[in-house]
C-alpha cells in the first residue's frame, strides 16, 4: 500500500511538473510573440543581389515570417564587401542583439577564425545558428572565349588559368588557391569582385578566364549560357562525380598524392558543407533563438517556400545547427600543423 501511495505522489507530481512546463512554454511563445508584432526584421546578405546567396536569403524572407510568433515584417538588406566579411562582423559585433537581424554568409569564412586572422572580429561558436540550406557542389567555369574545356589541359602546361575570386576566405579564391597546389596548375586570381555574376562580365572582355563556385549558382545564374556552350564546367570537386557531369573531370580523380586529396577533402568538399549559412548575432535572447530556430524548420518544409524554390532553380538539403556546429569546430579545432599549412596555400594572414 505505501509503494501504491508513493507512485501516486510522483505520477501527481509529475503531472504537475508537465503543467507548469506547458505553462511556461505558452508564456515564452507569448512573450516572443508580443516582442516580434509589429516588428520589422532584417535579413542581411553579405553579397550582391541576383546571386545565390542572395537569391536563398529573399525566398527565406519571403515565407519564413508566417512562422515567427507576431508575424514580423521581414525585408533584405545587402551588405556587401570583403567577400561577405563585412557583414558578417557587423551581424557579430554592431548589429543588435535582439532577434530582429539576422546573417545568410558563406560558412568558408569561419576559416578565417581558424587561422586567428584579425579581420575576422566574429567567434563562431558564439553565433546562434539557424538551420540552412545544405552543401552543394564546388566547379570551375570558364567563358567560351577563354579557349579552355577541361582542367585536364592546365595539368603539366605552362598557359595560366585566369579566375575571378571575391576575398580570401570565400570559396572562389579558396578552391583556385587549393586547386593550384593540389594539382600543380598554373592559375592566375585575380580577386576583389563582389559576386560571381560580375566576374562573368569580366569574362566578357578576357579581363578573366572564368571562376570557381557553386555548381547550384552556376547553373541558376546561367543556364542560357550553359546550354548555349558559352559558360563551361571544366572542373568538379567532389569525393563522386555529380549527376550531369559524369564527362567533366573530377580533382580528387586527378590529385595524386594523399595530400592532395586531404588538401581537396579538408579546405574545399568539407567546408561546401556549411555553405550559405543562416545565423542569429550572439547575445539574442534564448526564446526568440529558439522561436527562429523553429520558424526555419517549419519553412523548410513549407510546401509553397518548396515551390518557390523549384521556381528559383535552387536545390533544397537543409542542414541541421548541430551539424553546422560539427563542421565549425572541425575547422577551429584543426591541429595547428594543418592550419598553418593551409593558411599558407590560402594566403590568409
Amino acid at each position: 500500500m505505501c509503494g501504491v501511495r508513493v507512485n501516486k505522489i510522483i505520477g501527481s507530481v509529475a503531472i504537475v511538473l508537465s503543467i507548469f512546463v506547458l505553462v511556461g512554454s505558452a508564456a515564452a511563445q507569448s512573450n516572443v510573440a508580443d516582442f516580434y508584432r509589429g516588428k520589422q526584421v532584417r535579413f542581411i546578405s553579405g553579397y550582391s543581389a541576383g546571386g545565390l546567396f542572395d537569391s536563398a536569403t529573399r525566398i527565406m524572407a519571403r515565407h519564413v515570417g508566417k512562422f515567427i510568433p507576431g508575424n514580423p515584417n521581414i525585408w533584405v538588406d545587402n551588405m556587401t564587401g570583403a567577400g561577405g566579411l563585412i557583414a558578417t562582423n557587423y551581424v557579430a559585433k554592431a548589429a543588435p542583439k535582439d532577434g530582429t537581424v539576422l546573417l545568410n554568409l558563406d560558412g568558408a569564412l569561419l576559416r578565417l577564425q581558424a587561422f586567428n586572422n584579425p579581420s575576422a572580429q566574429f567567434d563562431a561558436r558564439q553565433f546562434n545558428w539557424l538551420s540552412s540550406p545544405a552543401p552543394d557542389l564546388q566547379v570551375c567555369w570558364v567563358g567560351k572565349e577563354s579557349g579552355w574545356t577541361s582542367i585536364t589541359q592546365a595539368l603539366g602546361g605552362s598557359k595560366e588559368l585566369k579566375l575571378g575570386g571575391l576575398a580570401p576566405g570565400t570559396f572562389p579564391s579558396d578552391t583556385a588557391r587549393i586547386l593550384q597546389e593540389a594539382l600543380g596548375i598554373k592559375i592566375k586570381l585575380v580577386d576583389g569582385f563582389k559576386g560571381v555574376s560580375e566576374v562573368r562580365i569580366a569574362t566578357e572582355s578576357n579581363e578573366v578566364d572564368g571562376s570557381c563556385s557553386s555548381y547550384e549558382g552556376v547553373t541558376r545564374a546561367f543556364p542560357k549560357e550553359l546550354q548555349a556552350g558559352d559558360i563551361q564546367v571544366i572542373v568538379q570537386i567532389g569525393e563522386t562525380s555529380w549527376p550531369g557531369l559524369e564527362k567533366v573531370a573530377n580533382a580528387m580523380d586527378l590529385a595524386k598524392s594523399e595530400r592532395a586529396k586531404r588538401l581537396l577533402r579538408v579546405a574545399v568538399i568539407g567546408p561546401n558543407d556549411i555553405n550559405r549559412l543562416f545565423t542569429l548575432p550572439p547575445g539574442v535572447p534564448a526564446d526568440r533563438v529558439e522561436a527562429l530556430r523553429q520558424a526555419f524548420d517549419a519553412t523548410f518544409n513549407d510546401p509553397d517556400f518548396k515551390a518557390d524554390v523549384a521556381k528559383a532553380r535552387l536545390v533544397l538539403r537543409p542542414i541541421s545547427v548541430e551539424k553546422i556546429k560539427e563542421v565549425a569546430s572541425s575547422w577551429l579545432d584543426m591541429p595547428d600543423a594543418q592550419k598553418k599549412e593551409l593558411q599558407q596555400i590560402l594566403q590568409i594572414k
